[in-house]
């Protein structure tokens, strides 16, 4: 039995990547210096569908949160007191 060549996929493949700026801002307060820039305005080429690449997006995300958090002291003095309370427990 024969198949016949999906048309949808060809053209897909035909396509130029998708390019993207992407800016991901995280703001821990209201105050202006409260918000932490951690990628401005880069560009970054679509490649594939969202769920090949779903959980490196995901870790990527996590690691900028956490990094955005530690710079901010405010965040830290919340961060520091629940890391000893996890410390005490073991």
């Amino acid at each position: 039995m024969l198949s016949r060549p999906n048309r949808k996929s060809k053209a897909r493949q035909d396509e130029e990547p998708l390019e993207v700026d992407l800016t991901v801002s995280f703001r821990f307060g209201d105050e202006p210096g409260d918000k932490v820039t951690m990628i401005d305005n880069r560009r970054i080429p679509m490649v594939g569908t969202v769920f090949d690449s779903r959980d490196a997006m995901v870790r990527g995300f996590v690691k900028l949160l956490v990094k955005a958090g530690l710079s901010q002291p405010k965040v830290l003095g919340e961060l520091v007191p629940a890391l000893k309370l996890i410390r005490k427990k073991r």
